[in-house]
């Protein structure tokens, strides 16, 4: 631009000095050209309206579609666009996401590309970049994002029997051998009326039947409060494959909190690992039910890394666990279990949880804390690794 500036003030100049009509007319033409194509260019950007359409959440393995729709409200045409978007390469499913388009006056244009979400994590998408100029290449414009977007790829859910549990898992709505609770949707038979029933309670069509009024009798059940426990501990992982055992570990939380909520039943999430936005340990997730309490532990489980922590999981699980209601299910996913561990989650047991653990890493002497494991009360279960899910 400077360059062309310079070259019309010495055209103006030789045409002063020599007095050429032609000299003049060009300085004229090429003086506005410039002028003009400076003018309509600024214009333009000033009159296009991006609006960027696509989801903001994914599970690992979806392609996510991203559709750029832009509108010229000015009478000029742009010639040009190019249009480019920083995607992270976790994210990528082409090599280069750069094009170039033309988009004419008072018209609208929609860009559509794919994204492959291949791993999982919390992605910052763009900024978005748009260049365009003139077609003599006398003025460009470049207009860019003022945030990027994020994307959130949450782990993968399988289902329990592919983690290696067995069918009759011990998670969500239990018969119950005390009779605490009942469950109106297990109807156990009828019995005769006895002052103080409810009414709610009587079984019509039996009492007509019988001539006397029965009763609806209901099995006994327990709603079982589920907090899974995930260690990230990057010095409890072996050495080789840490990495792939951790998200293996991910994965088997994540199933179990997808089973937990597909059975209506309340689900927290406790972990010593690291938020990679926060830079923090993991907040702890509180009890609750719905698909919204598992949309925020995919979230979480989505963003959360292996941890140096520095303190073994019987030395933090304790205090962590301390306010535990009595009657919940404590699900932990660990590589091992080691004798520490276990009396920890065995005082757990004598507090009145029903424990589970689940470990994902090959321990050697697993057979040996399961039998140990059974007289203190703690379930533990081999959970397969991925290469090993085709023997499941």
């Amino acid at each position: 631009m400077h360059n062309l500036f310079w070259a019309v003030l010495i055209l103006f100049l030789i045409a002063s000095l020599l007095r050429l009509d032609w000299v003049y007319y060009l300085v004229y033409v090429v003086g506005g050209v410039w002028v003009v194509s400076h003018w309509g260019v600024r214009r333009s950007f000033r009159k296009l309206d991006l609006r960027r359409e696509m989801l903001h959440q994914a599970f690992l393995g979806e392609k996510i579609p991203v559709r750029l729709r832009l509108t010229n409200r000015a009478w000029l045409p742009m010639p040009w666009l190019l249009v480019e978007d920083r995607v992270p390469l976790d994210l990528k499913e082409t090599d280069s996401y750069r094009s170039v388009l033309s988009v004419g006056s008072q018209a609208q244009l929609t860009h559509s590309y794919m994204l492959y979400a291949k791993k999982r994590g919390y992605y910052a998408v763009g900024p978005l970049t748009l260049t365009t100029g003139d077609l003599f290449g006398f003025a460009e414009a470049t207009w860019q994002e003022e945030a990027p977007v994020n994307v959130t790829v949450y782990p993968e859910v399988l289902p329990l029997y592919k983690l290696g549990l067995p069918s009759r898992s011990p998670f969500g709505v239990l018969a119950a051998r005390q009779r605490i609770f009942e469950d109106p949707n297990r109807m156990a038979g009828v019995r005769s009326y006895a002052s103080g029933d409810s009414m709610r309670r009587i079984h019509w069509k039996a009492s007509a039947h019988a001539d006397s009024l029965l009763v609806k009798k209901f099995q006994p059940a327990i709603a079982l409060n589920v907090t899974v426990v995930l260690d990230l501990n990057r010095e409890a992982y072996p050495l080789n494959g840490a990495i792939g055992a951790s998200e293996w570990a991910i994965v088997a939380a994540a199933s179990v909190a997808s089973y937990v909520v597909g059975q209506r039943q309340p689900i927290g999430l406790i972990s010593n690992g690291l938020d990679s936005v926060t830079n923090q340990v993991t907040q702890a997730i509180p009890m609750r039910q719905g698909q919204g309490q598992l949309i925020s532990i995919l979230t979480a489980l989505a963003r959360i890394q292996l941890h140096e922590f520095g303190q073994k999981l019987s030395e933090w699980l304790p205090r962590r666990i301390a306010d535990l209601e009595w009657g919940a299910t404590l699900v932990v996913v660990a590589p091992e279990i080691d004798d520490k561990t276990l009396w920890t989650l065995h005082e757990a047991y004598r507090r009145g949880s029903n424990v589970v653990g689940l470990v994902v890493t090959p321990q050697p002497n697993f057979d040996r804390m399961r039998a140990q494991g059974e007289k203190l009360g703690v379930h533990l279960h081999r959970t397969v690794w991925e290469k090993d899910l085709h023997a499941v």
